[in-house]
C-alpha cells in the first residue's frame, strides 16, 4: 500500500483498489456480547491495553456479523468528494472483539470506564474477498483473512455462519433477531475506537457510527462457538447483550500510533 504524494488521504492497495480516507461504509450488523475469563483475555492482548472488567474475574468478548452493502467509492460532490476512488466490492465479514481499555490504572469492574479510554481490540476479523482482507491488514493491521461466511439479514434478524474448513461443524454461528419493536431501535450517532497491532505498533482508530441501531437484551439471539476457539477466549455462549442495525452507516478514519497520541 502506498499514499498518493499529491494526496494523502488516498491508498492504493496492492489489489490495485483506490480507497480514500476517511473510508465509508454502509452494513446490516448484528451480534452480542458474552461473558469471558478475564485472564485469558489479557493473554491475547497486546502492551497497553487491559481487558475491561464487568466482574472479579470477568471480561467480555463480542461477535459481529457484518454484511457490507458499500465499502469506499461514496463521496462525488462538494468539497468532501473522492472522485476516482474505485472502492470495493461487497463483502461479509465476522468480528471478534476484545473490550479493552487503554491508560487505566485499575482492573476494578466500573472503575476503568472513567479511569481510562474504552475501546475493542480486534482479535480475528475473517472475511469473504482478498481485496477486503488487503484494505484491512494494508491500511490498518486489521488480522484480516480469507474464510468461509455467510451473512444473511432477513425478515427476523441476521444470521452469520463462520465455516471450520469443510467440516460440518462451524467455528461460529450467530443469530440475532430484528427488535420487535420500533422503539427498541434509535438513531445513534457515537464515535468508537478500534485497536490493532501494525508493524510492531499499537495503533487507535477512530469509527464513527450512524443510524438506527438497537442494543439492549439478549433475548432471541443465540451463539454457538467450536471448542477451540472458546477455550483461547475463555467465553462462554450466553449472551449478556445483543445489537442489531439492517441500514448502518460508518466513516472509518486512518489508525494512529499511540505511542504518538
Amino acid at each position: 500500500m502506498h499514499s498518493k504524494a499529491d494526496d494523502p488521504t488516498r491508498a492504493t492497495l496492492s489489489t490495485g483498489h483506490e480507497i480514500a480516507l476517511p473510508l465509508d461504509l454502509e452494513f446490516a450488523l448484528g451480534g452480542v456480547t458474552v461473558p469471558a475469563l478475564r485472564a485469558r483475555l489479557e493473554a491475547l492482548l497486546p502492551s497497553g491495553l487491559s481487558a475491561l472488567a464487568i466482574a472479579p474475574g470477568i471480561g467480555c468478548v463480542t461477535f459481529v456479523g457484518i454484511q457490507y452493502h458499500r465499502v469506499g467509492g461514496g463521496r462525488n460532490e462538494g468539497a468532501d468528494a473522492n472522485d476516482g476512488e474505485t472502492g470495493l466490492e461487497p463483502y461479509d465479514e465476522f468480528a471478534v472483539i476484545v473490550p479493552a481499555v487503554r491508560g487505566s490504572r485499575t482492573s476494578l469492574p466500573i472503575a476503568q470506564l472513567v479511569d481510562g479510554e474504552v475501546g475493542g481490540y480486534v482479535h480475528w476479523l475473517p472475511v469473504t474477498t482478498d481485496a477486503s482482507v488487503a484494505l484491512g491488514r494494508e491500511i490498518w493491521g486489521y488480522p484480516k483473512e480469507r474464510a468461509d461466511i455467510t451473512v444473511t439479514d432477513g425478515p427476523r434478524g441476521l444470521r452469520a455462519v463462520v465455516g471450520n474448513g469443510g467440516t460440518e461443524t462451524p467455528t461460529v454461528r450467530l443469530e440475532v433477531p430484528r427488535p420487535r419493536t420500533r422503539a427498541t431501535a434509535r438513531d445513534r450517532d457515537w464515535s468508537m475506537w478500534s485497536y490493532t497491532t501494525k508493524g510492531g505498533d499499537l495503533l487507535r482508530t477512530r469509527a464513527e457510527i450512524r443510524g438506527q441501531i438497537a442494543v439492549g437484551s439478549p433475548v432471541g439471539a443465540s451463539l454457538e462457538i467450536e471448542s477451540e476457539l472458546r477455550a483461547t477466549l475463555g467465553c462462554w455462549n450466553r449472551p449478556i447483550a445483543r445489537l442489531y442495525g439492517s441500514r448502518a452507516r460508518a466513516r472509518l478514519h486512518a489508525g494512529a500510533p499511540v505511542d504518538a497520541l
